[in-house]
């Protein structure tokens, strides 16, 4: 490991903090997208956990608007929903924690025997967490009797929910937790291995000298009993 370069040890910090970015990135109002079938007036409306695409009703028909806002106080949030609230949340609280500890502990000493304990471990709870964010696909969101915002566009047909954005940031954002969590785990192993992996390296040698004493004292003691 003493070979291995100390920007190396770097990659699960940076892997990892890619992966928080993208987590945020699921914030928007752009996790998922569901397009309308009418061939007249297409167009496609974004949600999000917390905020979606604002529509307005013209004369001139609908337009969608490019900002996001809240959702209205008549749209339910079913208990996947608030599920999918609280697993992104814990995320973005959790993976932020352990980076700025694995940060200290490992990416800025640059030290193998440094590390935070369960690191590994933590960033793979992040990866669970992120992805289970992916839930809202289960929600009243992509239920058309149920989306307060396609409800109110009763003559119009809308297709099922399609990943957007925000969706395919949270997927990208559980590959970059595995992949620290398993640099994390090979640059900066446990204790208990190290220590396995040292005593491998020391049992050999202090055997065969054990063994070499032991051969020697015993020629002595056969070579005075000789002379005696």
């Amino acid at each position: 490991m003493s070979t291995v370069p100390k920007y190396v040890y770097c990659f699960p910090f940076f892997s990892a903090l890619i992966a928080l970015i993208l987590c945020f990135a699921g914030t928007s109002c752009k996790f998922l997208s569901i397009s309308t079938t009418d061939a007249t007036t297409p167009f496609s409306l974004d949600f999000g956990l917390w905020y979606h695409q604002t529509v307005n009703v013209t004369s001139n028909g609908i337009i969608a608007s490019s900002t996001c806002s809240l959702y209205p106080p008549d749209q339910q949030v079913d208990s996947a929903w608030v599920a999918a609230r609280v697993f992104n949340l814990i995320a973005i609280i959790l993976g932020a924690t352990v980076i700025i500890f694995d940060g200290c502990s490992g990416c800025i000493t640059t030290n193998p025997r440094k590390r935070l304990q369960g690191g590994a471990l933590v960033y793979l709870i992040v990866a669970f967490c992120s992805g289970m964010s992916l839930i809202l696909l289960n929600t009243n969101i992509c239920s058309s009797n149920r989306n307060s915002t396609v409800a109110a566009l009763n003559n119009m047909d809308f297709s099922s929910c399609v990943l957007s954005t925000g969706g395919k940031s949270a997927i990208a954002s559980c590959v970059f937790w595995v992949v620290a969590a398993v640099l994390s785990a090979l640059l900066h192993p446990s204790s208990r291995l190290r220590r396995g992996r040292d005593d491998n390296g020391l049992d050999e040698p202090l055997v065969q000298e054990y063994e070499y004493e032991k051969e020697a004292f015993i020629d002595e003691n056969e070579t005075d009993t000789e002379t005696v």
